[in-house]
């Protein structure tokens, strides 16, 4: 079965102390989901992150990671490991056969609350409460990873990586 590489991007605004992420509802799925989409064969999977930002919100992102430290090399670039990473079955379509998404699974920053409304992909877009969002229709990979960020922010968790703007 086909495999196609895809970024999501997790990404999180601190409004007043609260916690909130923002929430796409996709025509194609009919459900809630973060931003993402397919890594193109002229990108890497950040390069795929801030451009399916920018496609379907207009943010700027700051990515940061629970788990991965910054690591500075002489030779070549380094580029952040994703913060989760799966692979979740898509279902076939009239035009499209039945193939998996390996998902690089990226969390990030926003500092702005004004987004853009992509209507080609998108019914709906809004900032959720990080807690509230476990009550939307969710896929299970994305309710799992918006719960462990949630208590990764109760438990005062520490950043090991911030990059960005």
């Amino acid at each position: 079965m086909l495999k196609h590489f895809t970024s999501s991007i997790f990404i999180i605004n601190n409004c007043n102390g609260n916690f909130k992420i923002i929430l796409i509802h996709h025509k194609k799925f009919d459900r809630w989901m973060v931003p993402g989409g397919h890594i193109e064969p002229f990108e890497n999977q950040i390069e795929a992150a801030i451009r399916e930002t920018r496609e379907e919100t207009g943010l700027d992102i700051k990515f940061f990671s629970f788990l991965h430290e910054r690591n500075e090399v002489n030779d070549s670039d380094w580029l952040l490991p994703p913060e989760y990473f799966f692979q979740q079955l898509i279902p076939a379509t009239s035009n499209v056969e039945a193939h998996y998404h390996l998902d690089f699974a990226y969390l990030a920053f926003s500092k702005d609350l004004d987004f853009s409304f992509n209507t080609n992909e998108t019914k709906d877009i809004k900032w959720v409460d990080l807690e509230e969002a476990l009550n939307y229709d969710l896929f299970d990979g994305t309710r799992f990873i918006i719960k462990n960020i949630s208590n990764k922010f109760k438990n005062n968790d520490k950043f090991l990586f911030m990059q960005g703007k």
